[in-house]
């Protein structure tokens, strides 16, 4: 009976930790978006912060209008931690793109500096890309459906000759859906697939990850 008491504490003083540290990663990610945020002129900027049973990210861009577009610069994180996998990675983000084309749709196309790391089984490695990427989203007008839906999808690709660290090539590729609540701020349900080529140990390894998260995004 006392061991499996002594079982139980355990298991409990693990479980404690575990969410303890979750939720210190979700505030130093949420500070760190909000710091950044602050760094950048009042113009317009653009906070996220989303969520899954065993993963956090968050993200600060701002975004500024050109003479033929915008232009959308900022930075993003994401930390997963459960008893398989755990990885965190950060990027940089530079787009340029336009959302005059059609009422509601908005492109863009740039770069991302990624960096991280991940541990999946006994198998460990960093990685870094600088990766080409592309997104695209569309709101529906309020004619065609009454709640203000939108969808949203991108895709972030380093083939091996920009991939560095312990990857050989990087791939991500996101789907999602909004729900504008108010006019600047919008619930979200997203879906992330992540494929990276690691070559550290002594077999190269696939590092693979689907993610289901839910959050908020805010637009100032």
């Amino acid at each position: 009976m006392k061991t499996c008491w002594r079982l139980a504490a355990f298991s409990w003083d693990s479980n404690y930790e575990r969410k303890r540290e979750m939720i210190y990663k979700t505030v130093v990610i949420l500070l760190v978006c909000l710091l950044g945020a602050a760094v950048c002129s009042a113009n317009s900027w653009e906070i996220d912060l989303t969520a899954g049973t065993t993963t956090v990210a968050g993200g600060v861009h701002y975004k500024d209008y050109l003479d033929s577009g915008y232009y959308r610069v900022g930075t993003s994180g994401i930390h997963k931690d459960d008893d398989d996998t755990e990885y965190t990675m950060g990027s940089l983000d530079l787009t340029v793109g336009s959302d005059t084309l059609v009422p509601g749709l908005f492109c863009d196309v740039g770069f991302r500096g990624i960096y991280g790391n991940a541990e999946e089984d006994a198998r460990s490695g960093d990685f870094g890309a600088l990766a080409f990427t592309g997104s695209a989203g569309y709101l529906f007008p309020s004619d065609m459906i009454p709640i203000p839906v939108e969808i949203f999808g991108g895709l972030t690709w380093a083939p091996g000759p920009l991939a560095f660290e312990d990857a050989d090539s990087y791939l991500e590729f996101n789907f999602g859906v909004g729900v504008r609540i108010i006019r600047n701020a919008s619930i979200v349900a997203s879906y992330t697939k992540y494929r990276i080529e690691m070559d550290s140990g002594p077999n190269d390894w696939t590092f693979e990850d689907d993610l289901f998260r839910v959050g908020l995004v805010m637009r100032f």
